[in-house]
């Protein structure tokens, strides 16, 4: 056997291939230190997509992320997704995306203001928001519809002939249950003059929020017989109660949202009819795919994009379900 020494190598070869590998591992400690601030993962490299999410205090955010990878990988992108932890993180983030490379940048985003993103404006990248504006010069802004949720709601309630119906305004959200209630409060006295349209303030979007309310409520006045929860968890928690009232007259429960379990909820609730309206996470794939057009070089035409917030009932529920969705 043949033994091959350093010596009787070729030294040009050698001085090669160690340039190389003195290279590459450079190239890897500068790249480790610049995705090591605030413990940030590592971005890939020129990734045709960038997706920066608000932090995950929630189901519904979290299926963003899920609708999101889903949608890019769907469509063949290669892509970085980041979520941040409130608004500092999430500009750096930005930064770090517009840094990596990427042709195209999707934002929901977690308070920034417009300097935040005047880095991709001025390096010419395309910004697709995702239910904010924040400032102008995105490409195009993607976002539901919380007045015509409140509007087609009130039609689905007043088609179930309600007396009474009660609407759950939440602090917690001010500006998206204000107008969800709105809309829904003048479209009901417009659809059904005759029913009755009551208040009632809720701090929280929880289910126990909603059960406490309604339970009280199914207690106290007899002349209830439909609730508008605007929310899917709040309508859950409505839900409860009043199968534990024994109350039977109870006409309809519209919630919003979108949620799996909900859906679930739609299809085995007996007591009384469920909906909801749709204001879901999955909204985020319009995203995806006007950031494939965008790549395709097509011309985005529309500044603003708004979802429809469907009616989900017992009819097209099954449409909607999807088991592997955590929300």
């Amino acid at each position: 056997m043949k033994t091959i020494t350093f010596s009787r190598l070729n030294r040009p070869f050698l001085l090669r291939r160690l340039l190389t590998i003195t290279c590459t591992f450079l190239s890897v400690l500068i790249l480790f230190a610049a995705c090591s601030d605030d413990d940030e993962p590592c971005p890939a490299q020129h990734p045709q997509v960038a997706v920066c999410l608000k932090s995950q205090t929630n189901s519904w955010r979290t299926a963003l992320s899920y609708y999101a990878t889903n949608q890019l990988e769907s469509k063949g992108l290669t892509y970085t997704t980041y979520v941040a932890k409130d608004k500092t993180q999430q500009a750096n983030q930005i930064r770090m995306a517009v840094e990596s490379g990427c042709q195209i940048l999707v934002v929901a985003p977690e308070g920034i203001a417009k300097d935040a993103l005047d880095i991709a404006f001025s390096a010419g990248i395309p910004v697709i928001m995702f239910e904010d504006g924040v400032t102008d010069g995105y490409t195009v802004l993607v976002q539901g519809d919380n007045a015509a949720a409140g509007k087609n709601a009130a039609e689905y309630v007043a088609s179930k002939g309600a007396g009474h119906a009660v609407a759950f305004k939440i602090t917690q959200d001010p500006a998206s249950s204000d107008a969800r209630v709105d809309a829904f409060t003048e479209e009901l006295k417009s659809k059904s003059p005759s029913t009755q349209v009551t208040t009632q303030t809720l701090s929280l979007y929880t289910s126990a929020d909603g059960k406490e309310a309604a339970a009280r409520i199914l207690a106290d006045d007899p002349s209830v017989d439909a609730f508008y929860a605007q929310d899917d968890e709040v309508a859950s928690g409505v839900i409860e109660a009043i199968n534990e009232s024994g109350r039977n007259d109870i006409k309809v429960v519209v919630g919003c949202g979108g949620s799996q379990a909900f859906f679930s909820l739609i299809l085995s609730t007996t007591v009384t009819d469920v909906a909801t309206t749709l204001y879901s996470p999955s909204m985020i794939t319009k995203c995806i795919d006007l950031a494939d057009d965008v790549l395709k070089g097509k011309t985005i035409e529309e500044k603003q994009i708004v979802m429809p917030a469907t009616v989900v009932n017992k009819d097209n529920v099954r449409e909607y379900q999807d088991s592997n969705s955590p929300y």
